[in-house]
């Protein structure tokens, strides 16, 4: 019998950083992942995300705040480099401007260097973009980018160098809870007193036959790629992050410099398609999140080919609010859960790996967890079967 302390079901970033703090801890942890350890199927993938302190809702920016140095230990413990700083622009309309003042209220707060920029001094500082007159930004100096793929990868690296076993290309079958819970794949049982489940897109499939079925939306995410035509500077020295969130806005955006790509800038619609499964990210043809794109870099971005050059597909997993779930079942408390990232979870990597591996080892966590609490969705959350 294969039995465990933790087990950890999902390799994504947030259960390789779980994965990872536990070995650490001491605690005997397998990890299990239905694919290869770096596959391209589910949210986690991709070369590059943007790692900001700028947020609207306080409890992330204190969760940032702790993020940037645990990045930076892993990368004096594994030798890599991940991070690279580029400053960010957050950008908002006037009229729509609620946002920004709590974007800049949460960083003030959190005593976050920033500065505040009118459309005049938006043009100067960014030549490379049109912006109109009643636009207004938040630029965070200490924000950048991590190299994703590499960052999963070394996490992994280093959950193994403390102990930790991977499984790979082995698909969770079924669970069944318990003081010692069975979980069983297509290749065999393992055992353990507490379980993890990061399973990002796959959540509702997995958890529903565990009574719980949460409000989750997998949305289908194009990632756009476009190419430089040298007369304006998108470099990773001159140009910096940018994020647009203005308040009811039909489609908010964000952009990185030119760094993954030899001259092509990653610019990306935040919205995209619904989907019923994981399992039809290729097959939909709703092409309306393109279209505001291509239009969006012909009328704001100077020096950039009118079509991408490059289109991935990526997945987030919604929650109504856009908060996360980090919580145990509640039912079965010695099941742990993290799911709901809604598109903005990688760069808290560590942060939630520190809280999930907390849930799972009964300690409490530092943070403010209100907001990732399960009965949040109440009424909806636990079926009457159960």
């Amino acid at each position: 019998m294969s039995s465990y302390d933790v087990i950890v079901v999902g390799a994504g970033i947030q259960g390789s950083s779980t994965a990872y703090t536990l070995a650490k801890r001491g605690q005997k942890t397998l990890l299990i992942e239905q694919f290869d350890r770096l596959h391209t199927r589910g949210s986690s993938h991709g070369a590059s995300r943007i790692t900001r302190m700028a947020y609207n809702r306080p409890y992330y920016v204190a969760m940032m705040k702790d993020a940037f140095p645990m990045w930076e230990s892993i990368e004096r413990e594994s030798g890599k480099k991940l991070f690279t700083p580029t400053g960010l622009l957050t950008e908002f309309h006037k009229p729509k401007g609620g946002g920004m003042h709590q974007v800049e209220a949460s960083l003030r707060d959190q005593g976050i260097p920033m500065e505040l920029l009118c459309a005049d001094r938006l043009r100067k500082r960014y030549p490379q973009m049109r912006f109109d007159d009643d636009m207004q930004g938040v630029v965070e100096q200490f924000a950048g980018v991590l190299r994703a793929d590499l960052a999963r990868e070394t996490i992994q690296d280093l959950f193994i160098r403390h102990g930790g076993i991977i499984k790979t290309n082995e698909s969770v079958i079924d669970i069944e809870p318990g003081s010692m819970i069975r979980v069983r794949t297509q290749k065999g049982d393992y055992f353990t007193q507490k379980l993890v489940l990061t399973v990002g897109p796959w959540a509702s499939r997995v958890l529903k036959p565990l009574g719980l079925d949460l409000p989750l939306q997998v949305t289908r995410i194009r990632v756009l790629y476009w190419k430089t035509d040298g007369s304006a500077d998108y470099s990773v020295d001159s140009f910096p992050n940018i994020t647009s969130y203005d308040v009811n806005a039909d489609h908010c955006y964000y952009g990185l410099p030119v760094l993954e790509y030899p001259g092509l800038f990653k610019l990306c619609c935040h919205s995209g398609t619904k989907i019923e499964s994981p399992d039809e990210r290729d097959m939909i043809a709703d092409e309306r999140d393109l279209e505001f794109m291509k239009n969006l870099v012909r009328t704001r971005f100077k020096g950039l080919s009118p079509v991408p050059v490059i289109i991935e597909n990526c997945m987030y997993t919604k929650t109504p609010d856009e908060d996360y779930i980090l919580d145990s079942h509640p039912i079965h408390n010695n099941i742990i859960i993290g799911a709901g990232f809604s598109g903005h979870g990688f760069k808290m990597g560590p942060v939630v790996g520190s809280i999930l591996a907390d849930l799972a080892t009964n300690r409490t966590p530092k943070y403010n967890m209100k907001p990732f609490r399960i009965n949040r969705f109440f009424p909806h959350t636990i079926k009457s079967s159960l």
